[in-house]
């Protein structure tokens, strides 16, 4: 697994590196024109030689970079840091006769640690020993300027130099590793954690919540119905006659029953419905921001379709629930909800089964339905 950070604001850091490129480009012809007021040269020499040249050489080569940059996407590190010893082969080659303008080849390695990459570093500190040997064999003032003992001690510093950044860079891999390590190890706690509370909820027979996570979201719920924040129904949902499937059929398809009557159950409801195994046989489905007659017309919808489904483990035959349902109102309480979808469960029962009863609360909204 990786940090799904570091592929990020390659972009942003992309243009921040372009713009030091235009920096230096402004910085430099902000230098020549203050090197105008006291040069000894002829002013038109003047600004052909350290002005207009190197101008239009570094704005082509700032332009090469900003068009590498967008359209080679794939090779913009070894754009910039090419781009950056071309800059620093022209800054350094105008101004042979400034010796300390050899430093300045060392822009290159510092553009490619920004990329946290050997290979980007061995690549700049090539670029760098390639400029600095190029400038010494072709340009004279250069070679004059700086005799074998001279490139000899700029060669030991060009190794300097990239030791450090090598070690610089090393030292980033390693804090990046311990945060790629922390990162992982936060992530497979998290996952764990997830894990453990989805198991502590769920009904393992069932995929269903379990009886301690049904009370911990209907008294969450409860209390946002009592704030007149969202609409409550409670249906109780009982399989009829499921002591005589274990008896006649056995437990284990008495538990594909289960199984099944809690798909279906869970297949009608929606995301903001909670379908939990009570207890045995016995369901609670509470429905959250619906009308009534959707939550009714719901609850038969699941009673039908559990009567209409054959069971291969009953040798093809079909089992059916009676269902209970209760409607909260502001000010019931939880036990009031609950006795009231109990009490119509018991009447389902009692009338003949495999039929949904409401409770005495809501019994007068049912109209025409019944």
């Amino acid at each position: 697994m990786s940090l799904p950070s570091l592929g990020l604001n390659q972009e942003r850091w992309n243009r921040l590196l372009l713009q030091s490129f235009w920096a230096v480009f402004v910085l430099s012809i902000i230098v020549e024109c203050t090197f105008l007021l006291v040069t000894k040269l002829p002013a038109n020499e003047f600004v052909n030689l350290y002005i207009i040249r190197p101008t239009i050489i570094m704005a082509f080569i700032v332009l090469l970079a900003e068009s590498g940059v967008r359209w080679l996407p794939k090779h913009h590190d070894y754009v910039l840091i090419t781009s950056a010893t071309l800059l620093a082969i022209t800054i350094t080659a105008i101004h042979s006769s400034l010796e300390y303008l050899l430093f300045f080849l060392f822009f290159p390695i510092m553009i490619s640690i920004f990329y946290f990459q050997y290979k980007k570093l061995l690549y700049a500190i090539l670029n760098t020993g390639i400029a600095l040997f190029t400038l010494h064999t072709y340009d004279n003032e250069i070679h004059d300027a700086l005799p074998p003992v001279g490139l000899l001690a700029m060669t030991s510093i060009l190794l300097v130099y990239s030791g450090i950044a090598f070690g610089v860079l090393a030292r980033g891999r390693e804090v990046l590793m311990h945060l790629r390590t922390s990162y992982e190890s936060n992530q497979e706690l998290l996952v764990r954690t997830i894990l453990m509370d989805k198991l502590a909820k769920t009904d393992a027979l069932t995929d269903t919540y379990n009886h301690m996570a049904y009370h911990e979201f209907k008294d969450n719920l409860v209390e946002q119905a009592d704030n007149g924040r969202i609409s409550l129904y409670l249906a109780l949902l009982d399989i009829d006659n499921f002591k005589s499937v274990n008896d006649t059929y056995g437990h284990k398809a008495g538990d594909v029953v289960l199984r099944t009557v809690a798909t279906i159950a869970r297949s009608k409801t929606g995301s903001n419905d909670i379908v939990a195994r009570y207890g045995g046989e016995e369901f609670a489905l509470l429905f959250t921001d619906k009308s009534f007659q959707v939550v009714y017309d719901l609850v038969e919808e699941i009673r039908k379709s559990i009567a209409s489904t054959n069971h291969e483990a009953l040798q093809g035959l079909p089992v059916t629930v009676s269902i209970g349902l209760n409607q909260y109102t502001p000010g019931m309480g939880k036990e009031t909800l609950f006795q009231g979808a109990d009490s119509a469960l018991y009447e389902a029962k009692r009338s003949g089964k495999n039929r949904t009863v409401l409770a005495p609360s809501i019994t007068g909204k049912i109209g025409s339905l019944v």
